[in-house]
Parts: C-alpha cells; structure tokens; sequence
C-alpha cells in the first residue's frame, strides 16, 4: 500500500477504511470497547445467506464486501426479498 511506502495520503489513514470495511475487524473494534452487536457472518452462498437468515430471523441486512457508502446495502423483510436482493 501507499502509506506503508512513505506517501503521504490526505483524509482518513487507510488503515482505519480497513477496519472499517472488515467486517471482523470492526467486529473485534466492537467487542474491545464492549459495544454490542447483532450476530453476524460472513456468508458466500444464496442458501448459507438463506440458513442464517432463518437462524437470527428476519429483518436481515444484506451489505457487500467493501461498501463505505452503503448504497449496495439491502434490508430483507423475508426469504423472496432475499433471495430476490442476492440475485442483484
């Protein structure tokens, strides 16, 4: 990475988008400073998405890998709008 060969990047440090987009990592941040959090995975399969969905109940929120922004973020109410958000 740049920062790590001296250059000087304006704004926030890279490592810290990291931690930011890591879904563990930021779970971990959380779990230091004792702040609670709903359970969580790491899911790459319609039916592994479709089993934890059944698991923690609906809502779910559906969120890509590396979205800051969070425009590609989804909140599924049920199983169609699930599977309909995963076929995106």
């Amino acid at each position: 990475p740049l920062s790590q060969s001296g250059v000087n990047i304006l704004g926030t440090d890279s490592s810290d988008i990291g931690r930011a987009e890591d879904r563990r990592q930021f779970s971990d941040m959380l779990d230091t400073l004792g702040i609670q959090q709903p359970e969580w995975s790491v899911l790459k399969s319609k039916d592994e998405a479709i089993l934890f969905a059944e698991k923690v109940e609906y809502p779910v929120l559906v969120r890509p890998s590396f979205v800051l922004s969070g425009a590609s973020m989804r909140v599924a109410a049920d199983e169609f709008q699930l599977r309909n958000f995963l076929d995106l």
